[in-house]
């Protein structure tokens, strides 16, 4: 049930490497920040079968125009939006094809870079292979621990997905300290980081239901209370992304009782909707 940050707030990973003596400098590219902008409004109508159809076309174009960054970019919405539908098989190719893309960019030690392989990481970790993502995640973990700052919410978001696949391969102890550093940086990030306090929350009521310690149950209610307060806090921006947040938090708030707060949320995801 663990949510990962980058299924509610996807990357962008807007490449501009052209070089000015490169032969390729005036090839024709696609429009990637259009294509960017019409995702967003399908997504925000919680229309994935658009967005998917939408990326899928602007791969082609791209393929068809050499455009490696701009194919590179639409991979990396492909990663994110492949986790959304489920689509085992698109979701596998997409990663193939990012981390081939990305090796011959030779942008994997940026900050753009990372962001696709912490994107990668999590698709690998959500079509069954976590102990496949930890070397990825550990990757993107060192470029952005020594180009971003400690308290950077993308730091945050990686160590809550890094969490999530140390506690599936066993590693408890480190998983735990993860999801502590996770909620550390996000909570020091204010109204921008309210929707992973309640991510990283959610996945904490999990993680302490798995485990065995006595206090277990107060635990999960004190991490619940924390998500829900996030999740209803006036300063929170009620929009796609909190739709996406709040439809996959509502499950979890409902298993463990708290139906009031599962309905609620369900609500606020239709309204949202209607109104995109």
């Amino acid at each position: 049930m663990a949510l990962k940050r980058d299924e509610y707030e996807e990357k962008r990973c807007l490449l501009n490497t052209t070089d000015p003596e490169d032969e390729t400098a005036n090839r024709e590219r696609i429009p990637i920040r259009h294509v960017v902008d019409k995702l967003d409004r399908a997504l925000a109508r919680g229309d994935y079968a658009e967005g998917m159809r939408l990326l899928d076309y602007w791969t082609r174009e791209a393929r068809a125009l050499c455009d490696e960054d701009g194919e590179l970019s639409v991979t990396n919405e492909t990663l994110g939006l492949s986790r959304r539908t489920n689509d085992r098989e698109k979701g596998l190719a997409a990663i193939d094809r990012a981390l081939e893309l990305l090796d011959k960019s030779g942008l994997s030690d940026t900050v753009s870079g990372a962001t696709i392989l912490l994107n990668a990481a999590t698709t690998r970790k959500h079509f069954g292979d976590p102990a496949g993502a930890i070397p990825l995640y550990r990757q993107a973990e060192s470029v952005y621990l020594s180009r971003l700052s400690p308290d950077d919410e993308r730091l945050g978001g990686l160590y809550n997905n890094f969490a999530s696949s140390l506690a599936e391969t066993g590693d408890r102890e480190k998983a735990g300290e993860y999801y502590e550093k996770a909620l550390a940086v996000m909570e020091k990030n204010g109204a921008a980081g309210l929707l992973g306090v309640a991510v990283t929350s959610v996945n904490l009521a999990d993680f302490y239901a798995e485990g065995d310690e006595s206090d277990k149950d107060e635990k999960i209610n004190a991490t619940l209370e924390r998500a829900w307060a996030s999740l209803d806090s006036p300063d929170v921006l009620r929009n796609g992304e909190y739709a996406f947040v709040a439809s996959k938090c509502a499950p979890a708030f409902s298993y463990y009782g708290w139906f009031f707060a599962a309905s609620e949320l369900e609500k606020r995801v239709k309204e949202i909707h209607e109104r995109n």
